[in-house]
């Protein structure tokens, strides 16, 4: 009766096994279908948002040659801004389904709350560099291209995000310039032409 009994508990386990390593390769292919959808959708609005943002600036360069300067440094800026915000966007939200895939994302999500809370308390001139990075969009302050002096540092805006501004001196240094510094600005490709110089 032992020795009968020896092998199906043997034949029981393999079975197990068996259904187990079906499940399993069940889950694989289930997860391996999502992560490419994942990816290809995430492919998909990096690329909508790269032809967003090139349609922008296209759209800006074209018109009037007397007027098309400004409004071309704008576009350039607000797609630079477009790109980077997007691109965490998209990156943030891939990484949460991979997770999700792994892992059940709900109690992160749960406690983002208070992650997000934590943050803002450290993060307050992060915040407020972003804040400020707004402004100076929004009220057009400069641009790309345009050359500017910050404080000590003077040169041309190479690039402007949400929280820095990257400005190239004469002597080809590079400054990352802090949007919320409180530090005054002057545009300096926006003089003010005098009466007599008309």
């Amino acid at each position: 009766m032992i020795l009968h009994a020896r092998p199906a508990a043997l034949a029981a386990q393999l079975f197990t096994r068996r259904i187990n390593w079906e499940l399993d390769l069940d889950q694989l292919l289930r997860g391996t279908g999502k992560a490419v959808i994942i990816l290809v959708v995430a492919y998909v609005a990096r690329w909508a948002l790269h032809r967003l943002t090139r349609r922008i600036t296209l759209r800006a360069q074209a018109g009037d040659p007397a007027t098309v300067g400004a409004r071309a440094q704008r576009a350039a800026t607000l797609a630079q801004l477009l790109n980077q915000v997007g691109l965490v966007v998209i990156l943030v939200v891939a990484g949460l389904l991979f997770l999700d895939i792994f892992i059940n994302i709900t109690p992160l999500l749960a406690g983002a709350g208070v992650l997000g809370v934590a943050a803002s308390l450290g993060g307050q001139a992060v915040m407020k560099d972003i804040f400020s990075g707004f402004v100076i969009v929004f009220e057009d302050q400069y641009a790309v291209g345009e050359r500017v002096r910050i404080g000590d540092v003077e040169g041309t805006v190479q690039q402007l995000t949400l929280r820095s501004t990257v400005i190239r001196a004469d002597d080809g240094a590079l400054h990352f310039v802090p949007n919320g510094n409180g530090i005054p600005i002057a545009n300096l490709s926006r003089r003010n032409v005098g009466p007599a110089a008309r």
